[in-house]
């Protein structure tokens, strides 16, 4: 009987007798192809001959082979008499090709027998022969390929027999079958046996004409007789894992009947190759953990038969690996060793306990794995959880504790392997207690090794997918529960580091730190552990986002669609602060576009500015301990470290906890930040140092110069924004000299092209002519008067806001000046359309300083280039320069003519005694006479010098 089938099909005629083992040489103990005699090989010529009757060449291959091995059969030494029998036996169905078999038969047998004895005659007559050899294999696996799979019958079954003993003969002739020929012939002949129904399946659709029972039987039995026989040409392990991993996926289905033909053909293996003195030992098994997994899932099958047979394969196995760690146990008894030594370690086979047998198996089998053979078999547990059914699970289960409690040591530098396996897989684990097992699994190997388990998780292509997702929240629950900070203190390492994409992909790090920490933060038991690095994450993940501003991620880095990574970064920011409790604040930067401004190279700064106003003015917790992590932090790291640094410092200062930093660590690391190479940095700087001129004992004042001169061509908005509180430096100083300085820089930004930046610059400027005395003495005459043209034609922009500004800072000059300004000054009227207004306030200039005129025109001047038609409209309309009336704005040459008219009228009637009210004498010659045409050109200078003329004639008049 059988030793794995049993059944009754072990006495078939179709069964091949004494192949009991395998044998290198293909001619010894060779017995017949048919052991039905005449009507086995009749059956064999009908089939396989017509199946290409134009192939000559396949079809002499065919008969050759044929007559050999019947020639073998009845008598070596008369090969007339075995051709004579071929010939009766076919005669008959192929009398067109008969007389050529013949001929070929009779003539080379002789031939056909050296080749087949000697590989190492002549390597043409070898390579002919072989050649004819896998014609006639190629065809035998063609026609089996090619029969049904969802029946079976006495026509198909003698024809899958037969194919497949011819097969089995061909294995005794050199060269061996390899490669792709055996490949398909295993794979084609195995698929087409277990791809068939259930017996049972089967015998309902023959009815009671055919006994399916024994014909399948009659097939398994010539299957495995040729596997055997495959197995015999290179008997080594890894042959023997080839051979098994074909049988892999049928081990896994669905199906009971599929499964089970699986592991009987496996443990056939398994046991040819414990029983056969020639299967070589010195080598070692490439996927050992992949066999033992294989076999010890299915030792927990439901269905006992099942499991009863991998624990018998497993058996086998254990005997291959013993006698591979120690030979001399091969040289004795097989028997004892195959069914004594086994058992008694692995133990009896327990249909009810099957944890207990799949645990003993791992734990025995774990001396014999390496690390990565010990990787295969956890992996091999983990993606046999697609499986749904509950056995499966629980014998996966079984193995992942076995190994992540006994042999945790063995896999460590497999870890980061596994991790990814498990992501890759997890996407086909839909049953929910298979992934809780998973999770299990990963919870079991973070404990041991989190540092690696996290550094492979975090190389998951971003943006993160659900499974990833969802790993990463396991992890922070585990981690949670055993109050542990292990993780955040991984992911707070990877976040201080600088991204880049200059190589390869392991520089992408830290943005898929901030993606996992995004995930982290999302687990509600994870406040306690958060709360005690959020000082930290904040600030590293606020200096991510200024890293990643720009960055462009590989292809290879980014998965199913576009990732913006300061984006990605700062939705981590904003689950940070919500994780806090920090709504207002979040809500307050939201308001003004903070998150926006993060993410822009040229606003980050203030993105940062606004977020860090936001926390002090709502009192956010923890804000003391940002503030003294601060301190070292502006002394190190590049220059995004340092800008994003310095602008949340400089806007704590305004805590009052702020007030008792050393001044090491205040004024004098500010007044150091004057000299950076980088304006924001200086402007920063400045803008902390004004934030400390009331505080008490620092002596902020005589620092003015130095403040103002670090911001010398630093651009007008920065300017304004450090200058923003400046008012409160003006309580200490009584120097004019220092107001000086700053109200000069003001005045540069009034015709700064920004209309944002010349608004801020008069309002700063009109707030420090508020708070100046006229007997201080703190601001110069001369720097009021400097301000007033520029005031003045900044009232004409048309823009109302900035027009209100103008209008303040002029009723702050005139206080200090003592002046009072022409109503016509705060009308708020368009010039050109109340010319009047113009020629008032020109000679209210005038009357009060004549002196300054000049310096009132070369002001004027100076806008007649402006960018704006607005303001070389109203300069054209102070000054009345003929110049502009060929001016590209239609409206400026308009309003320059009319006011160039308006001056000359007075001219002349200053000049020829014209005035208003006189009496016409009709009959004087000389009133009739047309006063003289000015010159037709003039130079700039001279212009000038006419201007400055009318300008005080006009005024006298």
């Amino acid at each position: 009987m059988n030793p794995v089938h049993g059944g009754e099909g072990s006495g078939t005629a179709l069964r091949l007798q004494e192949h009991t083992s395998m044998t290198q040489d293909g001619e010894e103990g060779t017995k017949s192809l048919v052991t039905g005699g005449e009507a086995s090989a009749d059956v064999l010529m009908t089939q396989l001959c017509p199946l290409r009757l134009e192939e000559v060449v396949t079809k002499n291959a065919l008969y050759m082979m044929a007559c050999r091995s019947t020639a073998q059969a009845t008598s070596e030494e008369n090969p007339s008499e075995a051709c004579g029998t071929i010939r009766q036996d076919v005669g008959e169905k192929e009398d067109k090709v008969q007389p050529a078999l013949e001929m070929v038969a009779l003539n080379d047998w002789k031939k056909l027998k050296e080749l087949g004895k000697d590989v190492s005659g002549p390597g043409q007559k070898t390579n002919s022969f072989h050649s004819q050899k896998l014609m006639v294999v190629k065809q035998i696996v063609k026609h089996i390929k090619s029969l049904p799979q969802d029946s079976l019958d006495s026509h198909s079954s003698a024809v899958r027999c037969q194919g497949m003993q011819l097969i089995t003969d061909c294995s005794k002739a050199k060269p061996p079958l390899e490669g792709k020929e055996k490949l398909d012939v295993v794979i084609v002949c195995v698929a087409s046996i277990f791809a068939l129904p259930s017996i049972e399946a089967l015998q309902r659709q023959e009815g009671h004409k055919v006994n399916v029972k024994d014909l399948y039987n009659q097939t398994v039995d010539a299957l495995e007789v040729m596997l055997r026989a495959l197995l015999s040409e290179k008997p080594n392990p890894a042959e023997l894992q080839n051979f098994l991993d074909h049988l892999a996926p049928w081990m896994t289905s669905e199906k009971a009947h599929e499964r089970a033909r699986a592991v009987i053909t496996s443990v056939c293996l398994l046991q040819a190759a414990a029983e056969s003195p020639q299967f070589c030992m010195s080598h070692k098994f490439p996927r050992l953990g992949l066999l033992i997994g294989r076999l010890a899932l299915r030792v927990g099958d439901p269905e006992k038969e099942i499991g009863r047979q991998a624990m018998e394969g497993l058996y086998f196995l254990y005997s291959l690996m013993w006698c591979q760690k120690e030979p001399e146990r091969k040289m004795g008894s097989v028997t004892a060793v195959l069914h004594q030594m086994p058992q008694k370690i692995l133990g009896i086979y327990k249909p009810t306990r099957t944890c207990e047998n799949i645990s003993e198996i791992v734990k025995r089998f774990g001396q014999f794995l390496s690390p990565d053979q010990m990787a295969d078999l956890l992996l091999t547990a983990v993606e046999s959880l697609k499986e749904a059914s509950e056995s499966t699970i629980e014998a996966s289960k079984t193995i992942l504790n076995v190994i992540l409690e006994k042999y945790k040591q063995k896999i460590q530098m497999e870890v980061p392997k596994i991790v990814d396996r498990i992501h890759s897989q997890l996407r086909a684990i839909h049953h929910s207690h298979a992934r809780q097992v998973v999770m299990m699994a990963l919870c079991l190997l973070a404990h041991a090794f989190l540092e690696e388990v996290s550094t492979a998780l975090l190389k998951c292509p971003l943006p993160l997918d659900r499974d990833a997702a969802g790993m990463w929240r396991t992890l922070a629950k585990t981690e949670a529960i055993c109050h542990s900070h292990r993780l955040l203190d991984v992911l707070l390492k990877e976040l201080q580091e600088r991204p880049s994409t200059s190589e390869d992909r392991a520089f992408i790090i830290p943005l898929a730190a901030a993606s996992a920490l995004c995930e982290v933060l999302s687990v509600s038991m994870c406040t306690q552990a958060v709360t005690r690095f959020y000082p930290r994450l904040l600030m590293a993940l606020l200096v991510q986002v200024h890293y990643t501003i720009g960055l462009s991620l590989p292809d290879s880095g980014v998965s199913r669609k576009e990732l913006i990574p300061a984006c990605c970064v700062v939705k981590t920011v904003k689950t940070l602060l919500l994780k806090m409790g920090c709504h207002y604040e979040f809500t307050a930067v939201e308001k003004e576009g903070g998150w926006e401004l993060l993410t822009s190279s040229e606003e980050h700064h203030r993105g940062v500015g606004l977020l860090a106003r936001a926390m002090v003015h709502y009192s956010c917790c923890q804000l003391w301990r940002i503030l003294y992590l601060l301190v070292p932090f502006l002394e190190r790291g590049d220059k995004q470290h340092k800008l994003t640094a310095m602008a949340f410092f400089v806007e704590l200062l305004h805590m009052p906890q702020a007030k008792r930093l050393p001044e090491k660590y205040s004024v004098l690391r500010l007044l150091k930040g004057l000299t950076d190479p980088d304006p924001v940095i200086r402007a920063l700087c400045v803008k902390g140092l004004i934030t400390m001129a009331d505080w008490p004992g620092k002596e902020i004042k005589v620092l003015v110069p130095a403040m103002i001169n670090s911001l010398c061509g630093v651009d007008g908005r920065l300017v304004v924004e450090a200058l923003a509180d400046v008012k409160k430096i003006l309580r200490g100083l009584d120097v004019a000299s220092y107001v000086g300085c700053i109200t000069s820089l003001l005045r540069l930004l009034f015709d700064d092209e920004r209309v944002s930046v010349r608004s801020a610059a008069i309002s700063l400027f009109g707030k420090m002519v508020k708070k100046v005395k006229k007997t201080q003495g703190l601001m110069k005459e001369e720097d009021v008067l400097d301000s007033l043209i520029p005031l003045l034609l900044h009232l004409q922009e048309g823009n109302p806001d900035l027009a209100e500004k103008c209008k303040n800072a002029l009723d702050e000059c005139s206080r200090v000046l003592e002046w009072r300004l022409p109503k016509q000054v705060g009308n708020g009227k368009a010039w050109h359309n109340h010319q009047e207004d113009v020629d008032e306030i020109c000679q209210y200039l005038v009357k009060k300083h004549q002196e300054n005129v000049q310096k009132f025109l070369f002001q004027s001047q100076c806008y007649l280039s402006s960018t704006q038609p607005s303001l070389r409209r109203a300069a054209a309309m102070f000054i009345a320069l003929a110049g502009l009336l060929h001016d590209p704005e239609a409206s400026v040459c308009i309003f320059a003519a009319q006011a160039h008219d308006r001056v000359l009228a007075i001219y002349w009637k200053l000049k020829y005694g014209l005035v208003e009210q006189h009496k016409v004498n009709s009959d004087s010659a000389e009133k009739h006479k047309s006063p003289p045409n000015p010159p037709a050109t003039e130079g700039t200078s001279s212009r000038l010098c006419n201007a400055l003329n009318l300008w005080k004639l006009a005024a006298k008049h």
